[in-house]
């Protein structure tokens, strides 16, 4: 039986620790002695608290470290995973550790469980007997709790997994050594069922910036922190992300390298109390390697079963020891991304073909995976100074370039089959249909217009592109931050942690292989488009103090101070990526003298830059304080209360609060639950984001604006906005803790989330020429360009209620080692109210009415999600042979399209509508599951060697029929599945995978 680990505590006597045994086995990660039981006055090493790390070397060696205030014993790094050397203990019950300054000597000491317990509670025994009492000693442990200790959710530094009064998931490096992508999304999305993420194909910077849901909550309602403190925002504001993430801005959780990662914490709970804006759906905690020593080098390459979506990844990690105690790591990647193509051919290939265009791509355009490119750097480091403080610093850099295709241009008209009982569905025109005139011949004397000679020269986009053309959109991502901070200790006992930080993530956007049509042949063929920016600044400061009060443990007091900053920007493209060009609306004259209009599309086609009207810098400060209490009343009851006030300088204050208890029935059963009110504040991006774009609807011979605007601009204001407010919750949450015994660990837990004033896009209201010249007269400039017009606004509530089951199980048997785990949710959200905003209110005499939320998009916020989502995993070690198989099930879930409202001439109606609904147009997708395998060998201790595959039997989602075309199945745009389906469009994927340790 392999070596196990145990929770200690240290208590003082006369200035002497006694270490006394406690509470469980942990899975061979950390084991610690708790803080606080030492006091400074005992003049005892140490006097504030100290940290035991252990880890597994081999089959039957340990590596730790014991660090303290005045001294340390065997030091070997926070994380000794990548430890040089092992040292010898000698700690029995009576040593005096005032005693124990000097680091104890090196040496090479394999120490089994037994002796490590032993040592640890006192006894006295020697090692060479204790072989019976290890084997007691690990199935005892196994009935207990899990032991691991936790930082998020809690500000107490001695809180366990398994004593937390919410719920909470800590994954360690060996959780994700066998996942079968690098990406840190597709990890959670493998490890945790609530998370999940979708693939927007041809969905614009969506497809590049994923957007992630937890709970079925949006992504800017998930908070995510590194290493304790908050990781900045992309600059993607999700205009076109889907119905869950429409208008979010969240984090982009890709820019963290998973190889730097040693740890993460998921928190299943409203924290919006203890963190702040945006913990409403829950916490995600990156905690960064330690390591102090060793290198890790690691290459993984896979494709799918059709053999593209080429994947490489190549990783670097390396540890160093920094001055007395600290520690410097840093970690690099490679990762190069290829595309794969789940399109089928669009109606219109085939008659092309025919007719002798070779379109650029076989199908048209791709639909799948984005082609990616990114270089990424994480460190961390930290620097005990003067009496146990610590100086640290932490941050990371990334550089990547993805591409995607848009929607293919027809060089010409062709025809194929209607889509049932929809004539002329089948008849596609030329995407950019009507000549660019060259000869100018006068001007008109009413407009002043140029008019040119329909007989004159002419010019056709073919003579560009003669088979026509795929726009490539393509993203370059920079991102990055530092983190810098100092914490350590009074000599009053209280901790305090001081920090500062900067984040910054700027996407720049670019188009090839297309033109603006406005400017005919001297449009250029590639444009940069603009940039956007998200800027963040963070200066915290975080004090705790632990009180004896009379209850059965001493109260744990929290407290802290934040400032934060945070802007968006939005810079200006080439002037040739949004200008109107002299060909957007032509005045042609025919040969008998009448004259007729052309227009054409400004902009670069496929994707308009950022013009003048849409640059915008803008930001806001915020102001928070807290105040947090835990402590253990009475035996088994663990209470905790936790208040923040936060004041914003654009939209006002709010206060928060959260209340939460566990009770321990007794060793094996446990009772918890919270409540808590939460909030996300509006981000600068959706405040800031105003972006217009031009073209020539329905043969206008004026431009006509479309625009996204801010809610304080004088066209939103005019049309009903106001300022936008928090989004508000009200969680609750209880559960149950089983430790049966026998290796089980189970937790089940319910939860129900109500977010009201939720934040979203209006529909678009039509600028009639009276709203012109209104606008006009309230000073808008560009009003009698202005055509249609919508906003960010407060506008909707959820309820979101479910519940998840974790039951884990570990065996050490003759034939090896097995980890189960089966982890179950079921989650479901309702529309329960909609905001309308009608004209009325503001002109007695305007009739329309602008919906924020229509039926369509209601019905995908419900049922676009699996309400059952499970991963049923076993983890098998035997010796240098390790096995992991995953099953993944992914419930049914319902889509919505918009309906087709009215019925084509000469089809008859009921047969129409009962293809064809009038209202809701929805469609079942059914239950998927997939099965991920690796298999490794690890070889002269220091090199492994792994094969794997994700989706094994290659399973993909139903296929989408509404609006497919009979000659290809497919639809318009050459998609098959629907892009929602939480499984994917990949298909199988295998992959080869080798690391190395030195």
């Amino acid at each position: 039986m392999q070596p196990q680990q145990r929770d200690h505590f240290l208590r003082c006597a006369n200035g002497v620790c006694q270490a006394t045994a406690k509470t469980a086995v942990t899975r061979c990660e950390v084991a610690r002695l708790k803080e606080g039981l030492c006091r400074r006055n005992t003049q005892v090493l140490p006097p504030a608290g100290c940290r035991w790390t252990f880890r597994l070397e081999g089959r039957m060696r340990w590596r730790g470290e014991v660090a303290g205030r005045q001294g340390r014993i065997g030091w070997c790094g926070v994380d000794a995973s990548q430890c040089d050397q092992t040292t010898e203990f000698d700690l029995k019950q009576g040593t005096d550790m005032t005693q124990s300054k000097n680091t104890a000597r090196a040496g090479d000491f394999k120490l089994a469980t037994s002796v490590l317990a032993l040592m640890l509670a006192g006894m006295a025994a020697p090692a060479l007997a204790a072989q019976d009492q290890a084997a007691q000693a690990a199935a005892a442990a196994e009935d207990k709790e899990d032991a691991t200790i936790i930082v998020t959710g809690t500000r107490r530094t001695d809180r366990t997994v398994g004593e937390s009064a919410v719920p909470i998931d800590v994954f360690s490096a060996d959780d994700f050594k066998a996942q079968p992508s690098p990406q840190l999304q597709n990890i959670l999305k493998t490890l945790v069922p609530s998370f999940n993420q979708n693939r927007n194909l041809l969905g614009d910077a969506s497809a590049f910036v994923r957007p992630p849901n937890l709970r079925g909550l949006p992504a800017d309602q998930i908070l995510v922190l590194v290493n304790g403190k908050r990781m900045h925002r992309s600059a993607l504001v999700q205009v076109t992300g889907d119905s869950l993430n429409a208008g979010s801005q969240g984090p982009d959780l890709s820019q963290i390298s998973s190889p730097a990662v040693s740890r993460i914490e998921v928190l299943r709970d409203g924290a919006a109390a203890q963190y702040g804006s945006d913990a409403i759906a829950g916490v995600i905690n990156i905690g960064l390697n330690r390591s102090d020593s060793g290198y890790n080098l690691a290459a993984r390459y896979g494709q799918t079963y059709r053999g593209d979506g080429e994947d490489l990844q190549i990783s670097g990690n390396a540890g160093f020891k920094l001055g007395d105690g600290g520690f410097f790591n840093i970690t690099g990647e490679f990762i190069d991304q290829n595309v794969f193509d789940r399109s089928v051919p669009r109606p219109e290939i085939a008659p092309l073909i025919a007719a002798g265009i070779k379109p650029p791509r076989p199908t048209g355009n791709q639909l799948g995976q984005p082609s990616n490119r990114a270089y990424r750097m994480v460190w961390n480091a930290a620097l005990p100074v003067g009496d146990g403080d610590e100086v640290y610093l932490f941050g990371n850099y990334g550089w990547q370039r993805q591409s995607n295709d848009f929607n293919y241009r027809r060089p010409r008209a062709v025809s194929a089959a209607d889509i049932p009982l929809r004539p002329g569905t089948g008849t596609f025109g030329k995407s950019i249909g009507t000549l660019w005139y060259l000869d100018q011949v006068g001007v008109d004397p009413v407009s002043g217009r140029p008019i040119y000679n329909e007989a004159g020269r002419t010019w056709t986009e073919t003579t560009t592109f003669p088979n026509g053309f795929v726009p490539v959109f393509e993203a370059s991502i920079e991102d990055m931050s530092i983190v810098g901070g100092y914490k350590g200790a009074t000599e009053g006992g209280i901790k305090y942690d001081v920090s500062a930080s900067y984040g910054r993530n700027q996407i720049r956007y670019f188009m090839y292989d297309t033109l603006n049509p406005s400017m005919g042949p001297q449009s250029p063929n590639d444009f940069y488009l603009g940039k956007a920016v998200q800027t963040e600044y963070n200066l915290n400061a975080d004090f705790s103090y632990e009180t004896d009060i009379g209850l059965f443990k001493p109260l744990f007091i929290a407290a802290g101070l934040e400032f934060r900053r945070e802007a968006f920007e939005v810079g200006l493209g080439d002037r040739e990526s949004w200008v109107a060009g002299i060909y957007g609306s032509q005045l042609v004259r025919r040969a008998d003298g009448t004259t007729f209009n052309v227009t054409k599309p400004v902009g670069a086609n496929g994707f308009p830059g950022f013009g003048p009207d849409s640059v915008i810098e803008g930001g806001r400060n915020n102001y928070s304080a807290y105040l947090d209490f835990e402590a253990e009343a009475i035996e088994g009851l663990d209470l905790g209360l936790a208040v923040r006030y936060d004041h914003f300088n654009d939209f006002g204050s709010t206060f928060n609060g959260k209340f939460s208890a566990r009770w321990a029935i007794n060793d094996a059963i446990a009772l918890r639950g919270a409540a808590s009110t939460g909030f996300r504040a509006p981000t600068p991006g959706q405040q800031f984001t105003q972006n217009t774009q031009t073209g020539f609807p329905l043969g206008s011979p004026v431009p006509v604006a479309t625009q996204t605007a801010r809610p304080d601009s004088i066209s939103a204001q005019y049309f009903g906005a106001q300022s936008l407010s928090p989004e508000k919750s009200i969680s609750f949450s209880g559960g149950l803790v089983l430790t049966p015994g026998g290796g089980f660990n189970v937790t089940a837990d319910f939860y129900n989330i109500v977010v009201r004033d939720r934040i979203g896009i209006t529909s678009s209201v039509t600028v009639t020429p009276a709203d012109q010249l209104s606008l006009l007269a309230l000073g808008l400039t560009t009003a009698l360009d202005l055509g249609q017009v919508n906003y960010f606004t407060n506008g909707f509530r959820t309820r979101t209620q479910g519940f998840d089951i974790v039951i884990s199980h570990r065996a050490d048997t003759d034939a090896g080692r097995f980890n189960t785990s089966l982890a179950v949710n079921y989650n479901k959200t309702k529309v329960t109210d909609r905001r309308s905003i009608a004209l009325s209110t503001i002109r007695p005499t305007d009739s329309r009415v602008l919906s924020l939320i229509d039926d369509t998009r209601r019905g995908n916020i419900e049922g676009n999600n699996p309400r059952w989502r499970a991963v049923l995993s076993e983890a098998y070690t035997n010796g240098n042979f390790d096995l992991t198989a995953r099953v993944n099930y992914f419930g049914s879930f319902t889509s919505f399209f918009a309906p087709i409202g009215s019925v084509p001439s000469g089809v008859d109606a009921t047969a129409f509508r009962a293809l064809y609904p009038a209202t809701l147009w929805p469609k079942d997708f059914g239950a998927e599951v997939s099965i991920d395998l690796e298999a490794g060998v690890t070889f002269a201790e220091k090199y492994r060697l792994a094969v794997g595959v994700e989706n094994l039997f290659n399973n993909y989602p139903d296929v989408e029929t509404r609006n497919a075309y009979p000659s290809t199945g497919g639809q318009a745009n050459g998609s098959l599945y629907p892009g929602s389906s939480p499984l994917g469009q990949a298909g199988g994927f295998w992959y080869v995978r080798a690391t190395a340790k030195f």
